[in-house]
């Protein structure tokens, strides 16, 4: 009988662990937007913005691959 509540019960904390996840990672993602409006505000140098603007590309396109292939 137990059994049968274990799926239960992971798949709460699943659901729990993706709702947490996706959370912190909004909090992030402001995080890194404001970052940049700010630097663009301020006026910082082109060639920092753009580096700043590539690096997050590069990181977006590396959680990509990683999702992909931890499937």
């Amino acid at each position: 009988m137990s059994k049968e509540k274990q799926p239960i019960k992971e798949g709460l904390f699943s659901s729990a662990k993706k709702f947490t996840d996706a959370f912190f990672d909004g909090l992030k993602q402001n995080a890194i937007n404001k970052a940049l409006d700010q630097a663009k505000e301020n006026k910082f140098p082109p060639d920092v913005i753009d580096a700043m603007e590539r690096i997050e590309k590069e990181r977006d396109t590396l959680t990509k691959l990683i999702q992909k292939y931890s499937k």
